[in-house]
């Protein structure tokens, strides 16, 4: 066995959320730009060719279809994106119950089907906003993985509660969107730092690109690296190591001079610094190759967890 092939690999996926037609935006040609600028940034990326996950709403989808085609000829992902106001419903999909969530996505998943000519298999909702309902609907409706979660996300004004969820990737509970279970839907959350809080403390410093400089995502990115190698190696064999990072197609990635622009390539070049320091094999991947080797090592169970109440406290309490 060669000496690359005894590392232990670790996935490196950019999603972005494509959504620049939404009306608080309303400008689709700086989405296109953005689209195409991203694309750029992996394509020169030195050392490795990097895979984006574009997930893009409806409108999006309608006005420029085509450069959607064109990545996903390139070896891209292309997911399902919703902001349920855009298309005639309330802002969040966590507010929905079952059957209305059910028609809001469908509608999102018809457009999807209509402008690239096959079912989409990957969906992100906005803001995260899901509630018990979403991933046996999004199972029922034919998608594979994605990423629904933002573990330790507290806004409720958004309808978008996932206190301790896991941090990484999973099957869901048919019942609790919180815990793991044997929904047959792989989730792959954003990596973040859960221990470093923004927006008053409502939200973690996720590995947004646009959120903050390269030097505060390296520590993002190291600490998760080295929770997840220990994980691994005390806990799960089988953990799937990943990072994930996540933008929007909402600032202007044509721009060499631009800030986000600037920050994603140092993130692409961190990454790969990183994955040597720990002698990792660092390798590109889309957020269905994730699901797949998650797949792969992770049976999907027959049923969901069994809790066990912790009684240990309790002892000598009948006396």
């Amino acid at each position: 066995m060669s000496k690359i092939q005894s590392k232990r690999r670790i996935f490196f996926n950019l999603q972005v959320d494509c959504e620049a037609s939404q009306r608080s935006i309303d400008n689709v040609e700086l989405g296109k730009r953005a689209v195409e600028g991203i694309h750029e940034v992996l394509a020169d990326a030195s050392r490795l060719a990097y895979k984006a996950t574009y997930v893009v709403i409806p409108k999006d989808l309608q006005a420029y279809g085509e450069v959607y085609r064109m990545l996903e000829q390139k070896g891209h992902e292309i997911g399902l994106h919703l902001h349920p106001k855009e298309d005639g419903w309330e802002e969040f999909l966590g507010i929905y119950g079952y059957e209305e969530q059910k028609e809001i996505i469908d509608y999102g998943k018809i457009i999807y089907e209509d402008t690239l000519g096959h079912s989409p298999t990957c969906f992100t909702p906005g803001y995260f906003s899901a509630n018990d309902y979403t991933f046996p609907i999004l199972e029922e409706l034919g998608f594979t993985h994605g990423s629904v979660s933002l573990p330790t996300r507290d806004l409720p004004q958004c309808a978008c509660i996932w206190g301790s969820s896991p941090l990484y990737a999973h099957y869901p509970h048919r019942f609790n969107r919180s815990l793991q279970g044997n929904v047959n839907f792989v989730n792959i959350p954003i990596t973040c730092d859960t221990a470093s809080r923004m927006w008053g403390g409502a939200t973690p410093l996720d590995l947004r690109v646009e959120l903050v400089d390269a030097k505060n995502h390296y520590y993002t990115i190291e600490k998760s690296i080295k929770h997840q190698l220990k994980l691994a190696e005390e806990q799960e064999k089988d953990h799937v190591c990943y990072i994930k990072a996540l933008t929007h197609n909402i600032f202007d990635y044509s721009d060499k001079k631009n800030f986000r622009r600037q920050t994603l390539a140092s993130i692409l070049d961190i990454v790969q610094d990183l994955a040597d320091r720990y002698d990792l094999e660092l390798v590109p991947a889309t957020t269905r190759d994730i699901a797949e080797v998650f797949r792969s090592t992770h049976a999907l169970p027959e049923k969901s967890t069994e809790l066990e109440l912790d009684q240990r406290g309790r002892k000598g309490w009948s006396k």
